[in-house]
């Protein structure tokens, strides 16, 4: 498998590229990531020409020809970045080849954002079994992204166009998130919300609903509750339109009450994702934020247990490619 510095990257391709190129990660080989990427980029709607895939063409080809029925045709079409080099593979388990794959293909994105030959990313799922069997030690891609471009301020946006919830904790144990909730961790993830629906919603004044952590809000409390009330006051004061903490069974009784704010702060992932990947039926978006560049992926992982079938949604992806392109532009 090749490394980074010695990964057949087509030198007449990069310098043909400017900054209106969008980034396309195929994640991981024995996930459906690269299925998803295929038949996503056939729908309607995206600019073709404005994509540089990120993987190996010979796995792209191969996969095309055994999922052909769908009417996969729209790879000649794009311009493909060898990552890494061809190799043999089961669909449907993680695999340590798969994991290096993986890694080589953010790698390579990471430099092309770098030196400015893409503007953005779009990064299919990738399995975090396979990427720690070759060192990988953060939690997941978010993490990863922020770690290269030194950003500490920054969030997990479960995206989709009924209902937007950042996350306050990202991949943490239920038992470690009321430890980490802290007024200051809320209060950016308030910002970063507020700052995201203006800028890219075009929304003026947002409306911002954060959830307690515990049900019924304050009548169960281990002091988590109070720093998040805090971290609300310090908001407003900052002229933010925002309020809660805000029980979150309640939130989604019915339609009107989930469309009386422009967007939500959970304090857990499930918190967030339940209710969006609910509404949005399975397209649903991860938006990261506070990079200094749009980074969107499907709001699902690698599912092994129908890779290589050809029967994933490529919806997800599909509105992962077109956000980005959209918040991008």
């Amino acid at each position: 498998m090749k490394s980074l510095t010695d990964a057949p990257v087509e030198l007449e391709l990069l310098r043909t590229t400017n900054l209106t190129m969008v980034g396309i990660t195929i994640g991981d080989p024995s996930g459906i990531g690269p299925e998803i990427v295929l038949r996503a980029i056939s729908l309607k709607g995206l600019l073709i020409d404005k994509f540089i895939i990120i993987g190996n063409r010979k796995l792209l080809e191969k996969l095309q020809k055994k999922i052909a029925k769908y009417s996969v045709q729209s790879l000649t079409r794009c311009k493909v970045l060898d990552a890494f080099d061809y190799f043999d593979y089961e669909f449907g388990k993680p695999q340590k080849k798969c994991g290096l794959a993986s890694l080589l293909q953010l790698h390579l994105a990471i430099h092309l954002l770098k030196i400015g030959k893409i503007k953005s990313i779009v990064t299919a799922p990738v399995s975090k079994t396979a990427l720690s069997l070759v060192g990988f030690l953060f939690p997941g891609q978010t993490e990863y992204f922020a770690s290269e471009f030194g950003i500490n301020k920054y969030g997990m946006l479960a995206w989709s166009k009924e209902l937007k919830i950042i996350l306050s904790t990202i991949h943490k144990p239920l038992k470690d998130v009321p430890n980490l909730i802290t007024k200051q961790n809320i209060l950016e993830k308030i910002i970063l919300l507020n700052s995201y629906l203006k800028h890219y919603e075009k929304i003026k004044r947002p409306r911002i609903g954060v959830f307690s952590l515990n049900p019924h809000s304050f009548e169960f409390t281990c002091g988590a509750e109070h720093r998040i009330l805090l971290a609300i006051k310090q908001a407003q004061k900052l002229g933010i339109n925002v309020d809660g903490p805000i029980p979150a069974d309640s939130i989604f009784v019915n339609r009107s009450i989930s469309k009386a704010k422009n967007g939500y702060v959970a304090m857990y992932h499930d918190q967030a994702m339940l209710p969006v990947k609910l509404l949005s039926q399975g397209t649903g978006v991860n938006v990261t934020l506070g990079l200094p560049f749009i980074r969107t992926s499907p709001l699902h992982g690698v599912a092994y247990d129908i890779a290589g079938k050809g029967i994933a949604s490529p919806l997800a992806m599909y509105n992962a490619i077109k956000l980005c392109q959209k918040l991008s532009d």
